[in-house]
């Protein structure tokens, strides 16, 4: 609520102009014309005559709007395209929030629902969407508060061939709007669907996992670190600090998230802060310490999903932080220890940080405007891991079964790989483009396709690899073995065979994945299943064995030939003539 002392000519021609949208159901017409006739009153007597129907300017406005909300429902995607003023909010089941409101105006919260309301609104919204919703648990904070999870598909739970995005709000705890705007998503999402083309497309083809506060402790005290005083996006293992890179001694809150995205296979993410008006990517943090850009391998995915939000955010293009509304982390200013890169280094997750508002903690009333401001970039940012980038699968061609391959984009040192139930993959690239994509497996011959990226589509591309020889494995795995004559003809026949593809040399594809193996015991971007590490260590034990196979024949035939050229002979008798 607005302090003692404030304006209290708080924008009130927003709510005339939003009250010319009044629902066409008659009754909700009567019951928002009806509160919007209150009777505003002056601050000294806010306390003393709100029971009386009495409210404040300020009140009264986010009131119509939340009651407005509740009543009209949704604004399709249509409207925004065609830059509608006369929006409508989704309902975010905050009735009790409004009753708070207009309760008092000294609201210490500045009208935010606690940690408790905040669950029970995530928890109706999955009774009320339950056929596109679930509701689930990560972990909890340092006082044992749930880090809920709301996730939204049309199979929700299921582990599906499709991209997956997640928004994670309210890390520094007194940034609470991404707990706000990821709920107004939800409900955007729920009631427009399946009749909106956007909403339709998200939830179909896709998962969409929404964390509201992964700091709740935080939000409790109104301070940006947790409850043990720890700044959670300082709290992860990063890249150019080696030396703090242990997990034990990480914040619950930290670790619950590291593992959430371990488990989950999540193409791209955001996380929602406050502060300033930009939008920042990776890396984060220089190895020198120092302020400067800091390009990571897929510095040209970053850029375009940093445009892509700021294109539809006017505001933050022209007037944001920056010139365009975008920068690399480390150029604005460097940290270390952030989620950011955690994300894309161990996750394989293209994660940007969206500062959504010059304001920390804003006013509960200026939530609808944030809304307002960032929702096309919110749904274009969320559709474009299904609207572009590359798509595919991976499978055997001796039975058909998936691959967890490895996925590599030639000139980049970045590699994902394909998923072990239904060997598909899902990775952001800058369209426009031509690229030289190879999947490669143990036991099966690297296959590489030309792919052009279009600029309005996503484009797909399927591998099916075909099984090695045993001889081939092994001479191709082996370092001693793999420059032999055999296996440069053996290569070069697969090479004349192969048709818009070749046969790769796939050790120093290996070789970066070993080299990208998690420093703390865990595989980076995600480890091979107990057969790939069998099929492995065979091949590479039966190159072994071949090598001294072939050594103790050398050394049997040295030695035979030694002998017969140095035994010892019986000495001529000589034969005496009597």
């Amino acid at each position: 609520m607005m302090r003692s002392g404030e304006d209290a000519s708080v924008d009130t021609m927003g709510c005339e102009r939003v009250a010319g949208v009044l629902p066409s159901n008659a009754n909700d017409r009567a019951m928002v014309s009806g509160f919007m006739n209150l009777t505003t009153c002056s601050d000294s007597s806010h306390r003393k005559e709100a029971a009386a129907g009495c409210v404040s300017p300020a009140v009264a406005c986010l009131a119509q709007l939340l009651l407005l909300a509740d009543a009209t429902g949704h604004l399709s995607m249509e409207q925004i395209s065609a830059g509608s003023d006369d929006e409508t909010l989704p309902s975010t089941g905050s009735g009790k929030a409004a009753e708070r409101l207009l309760a008092s105006e000294e609201d210490p919260m500045k009208g935010y629902r606690s940690n408790e309301e905040l669950f029970e609104a995530m928890r109706n919204f999955s009774d009320r969407c339950s056929s596109i919703s679930r509701v689930y648990s990560i972990g909890k904070s340092v006082r044992g508060v749930d880090l809920l999870v709301l996730e939204i598909s049309d199979k929700p739970g299921e582990v599906e061939a499709e991209p997956a995005f997640k928004y994670v709000g309210n890390m520094h705890g007194d940034e609470p709007s991404g707990r706000e705007l990821t709920l107004l998503l939800a409900e955007w999402l729920c009631s427009n669907y399946p009749k909106d083309p956007t909403a339709k497309l998200i939830v179909r083809n896709m998962h969409l996992h929404l964390l509201p506060s992964m700091n709740p402790d935080g939000f409790e005290d109104r301070n940006r670190n947790n409850a043990n005083d720890v700044d959670l996006n300082r709290d992860f293992p990063d890249q150019f600090v080696p030396d703090n890179n242990e997990e034990a001694s990480r914040q619950p809150e930290s670790k619950a998230v590291m593992e959430w995205i371990r488990q989950n296979r999540f193409t791209a993410s955001a996380s929602l802060h406050e502060g300033a008006l930009v939008v920042s990517y990776g890396w984060d943090g220089t190895a020198s310490r120092r302020t400067g850009y800091a390009k990571a391998p897929d510095d040209g995915a970053f850029k375009y999903m940093a445009n892509l939000y700021a294109q539809y955010n006017p505001v933050m293009k022209k007037y944001g932080e920056v010139e365009g509304g975008v920068t690399n982390g480390a150029a604005w200013y460097p940290l270390y220890g952030g989620m950011q890169d955690w994300n894309y280094i161990h996750g394989n997750c293209f994660e940007i940080t969206l500062e959504m508002n010059e304001e920390k903690w804003p006013h509960m009333s200026k939530i609808p405007q944030i809304w307002k401001q960032h929702r096309k970039s919110i749904l274009s940012l969320t559709a474009s891991v299904v609207k572009s980038g590359l798509h595919g699968q991976v499978t055997s061609a001796k039975d058909g079964k998936p691959l967890s391959a490895l996925i590599a984009v030639e000139g980049n040192s970045h590699i994902i790989n394909a998923s072990s139930l239904h060997g598909d993959f899902h990775r952001i690239l800058p369209p426009g483009e031509t690229y030289l994509v190879s999947a490669t497996f143990p036991g099966y011959q690297t296959s590489t396709k030309e792919v052009f990226l279009p600029v309005d589509k996503p484009a797909t591309v399927d591998f099916i690899l075909e099984p090695e020889s045993t001889f081939h494995a092994i001479f191709e795995r082996h370092p001693l073995l793999r420059g032999s004559s055999w296996f440069r003809s053996e290569s070069t026949r697969l090479n004349d065979g192969a048709t818009n593809e070749r046969s790769d040399n796939s050790s120093s594809v290996w070789k970066r994945r070993m080299d990208k193996l998690d420093p703390f015991g865990v595989d980076c971007i995600g480890c091979l299943n107990q057969n790939d590490a069998e099929l492995f260590l065979i091949n590479h034990g039966g190159a072994i064995g071949l090598v001294l196979v072939g050594l103790l024949f050398v050394l049997f035939r040295c030695r035979k030939s030694f002998r017969s050229r140095h035994s010892l002979r019986a000495p001529p008798r000589r034969v005496i003539a009597l």
